[in-house]
């Protein structure tokens, strides 16, 4: 970047420092709010909700337990059909449940 006259570069920036320090002085800082953030209830909410799912465990281990023991017992079987439509359906990008 090739940058001419930057001598009067800083000088302008140097006045308008100049103004913005002194209209802030006139303009009375006892006026003026502090900035505040309001969230409306559905942000709130899924605030929450995400709250609550970030303490969940990653592994459900209860359904990990219970699987582990039907396919140790023989009792798991796949439904070959359900899951080849379930395969075409995710390529699809659609949902069947």
């Amino acid at each position: 970047m090739n940058i001419k006259n930057i001598q009067n570069i800083t000088k302008i920036y140097g006045e308008q420092s100049k103004v913005s320090k002194s209209s802030k002085g006139q303009g009375g800082s006892s006026s003026q709010r502090p900035d505040e953030v309001i969230l409306s209830s559905q942000a709130q909410e899924l605030s929450q909700i995400l709250r609550t799912a970030k303490g969940l465990p990653e592994v459900r281990e209860d359904k990990v337990k219970e699987l582990s023991e039907r396919i140790a017992n023989g009792e798991y079987k796949v439904d070959s059909r359900e899951l080849a439509d379930r395969i075409i359906a995710y390529s699809k990008n659609e949902r069947l449940y």
